[in-house]
């Protein structure tokens, strides 16, 4: 059953709780005083302790925040007093104690507050143990991905190598094989991009990622970015509206142009053929919005409160956010100070906006 710390000067006091607990199961330990009581504790932690008030030296207010202050986990306290005043009882429970016993001591009505602590103490040890184990999960989960990211990224880079290799004898191909090997390099490339976020992830989610911020604007931070599309914008016939302010912000250039990719590309997967997609920057003194819209369909409203969350998914939606695509894009927003938000317009009715301070907090 349970360790049971009986805490009380006067040994007729002890000796009676002795006799209404041990035959229930549970081990009694008696001391006299509260110095006794923290020498007990720390020598043999108890699941439960019986504590009197009126103690010689520390009394059993001062020894109740004391025990708390040094137990690890939840240890529940019932304080066995005479004192019946709210002064007393509402001293006691700011200093941590969890429950009272009047005295004189009714059997049973001690027994129901001990097993009801003893069950919450059992229910808090239970979680504390489930919780150690999403911990060591989430540890190996994370030394995993950074082995699978280090293995792939080096036969990725020869793949990348040698697609640069044929491409660099362009009198040799034909339209369509160029054409074969960009869009090859561009998944290559998207690959790397994919790797790149996996480990970010990990290191965004535990504050570990230092942002390297340089200044730049809008159009400079796009335009390679709907370099590496204009293939695919122009194949499908999609037409991409640009309306950039030419303020300047600063952010970490590589995790934004990786955001933005991120949310371009499943503008475009979304975006039919013939539609429309508008990439617009505006800016004020203290901080821009670059919004991202596509005539595509709306994400339903069943997936908006889902479509950030890790793996976020919602059952039954038609358009869903398996990976951590969008939930990398809103790490690393938040992580500038700023904040990623689903929105629409009129003609766009999926619109990503994000909103940046124009300079780091």
């Amino acid at each position: 059953m349970a360790r049971i710390l009986v805490v009380d000067d006067v040994a007729m006091n002890r000796e009676l709780l002795r006799v209404l607990l041990e035959p229930a199961g549970h081990e009694v330990i008696e001391v006299d005083s509260g110095e006794a009581a923290l020498l007990a504790a720390t020598a043999t932690p108890p699941d439960l302790v019986l504590l009197d008030v009126m103690l010689p030296g520390m009394n059993g207010f001062e020894t109740a925040s004391k025990l708390k202050q040094r137990t690890g986990g939840f240890l529940p306290i019932i304080m066995v007093t005479s004192l019946n005043d709210p002064s007393s009882r509402l001293l006691a429970l700011r200093v941590g104690a969890d429950d009272f016993v009047s005295k004189p001591i009714d059997r049973w009505e001690l027994a129901a507050r001990c097993n009801n602590l003893l069950k919450l103490r059992s229910q808090e040890r239970e979680l504390a143990e489930r919780n150690q184990q999403l911990i060591e999960l989430q540890r190996f989960r994370d030394e995993m991905a950074s082995l699978v990211v280090h293995d792939l990224k080096n036969p990725m880079a020869v793949v990348l190598s040698n697609l640069e290799y044929v491409l660099a004898g362009d009198d040799i191909l034909t339209q369509d094989q160029r054409d074969a090997i960009l869009d090859a390099r561009s998944g290559a490339f998207r690959t790397l991009r994919l790797l790149a976020n996996l480990l970010d992830v990990s290191k965004l989610e535990a504050s570990r990622l230092l942002l390297q911020r340089a200044k730049i604007n809008f159009e400079r931070l796009i335009e390679p970015i709907l370099g590496n599309r204009t293939r695919l914008l122009a194949s499908r016939g999609i037409v991409l509206t640009l309306a950039m302010a030419p303020d300047e912000v600063a952010i970490d250039i590589d995790l934004m142009t990786r955001v933005i990719e991120n949310i371009l590309d499943n503008a475009l997967r979304y975006t039919p053929a013939q539609g429309s997609v508008k990439i617009e920057a505006r800016c004020t003194p203290e901080s821009c919005e670059l919004r991202i819209g596509n005539s595509g369909p709306p994400v339903p409203e069943a997936e908006r409160p889902h479509i950030f969350e890790k793996y976020g998914q919602a059952e039954g939606a038609q358009r869903t956010n398996l990976g951590l695509g969008l939930y990398f894009c809103r790490l690393v927003v938040e992580a500038h100070g700023g904040k990623l938000t689903l929105d629409s317009e009129a003609t766009l009715p999926t619109v990503f906006s994000m909103q940046l301070p124009r300079s780091p907090a």
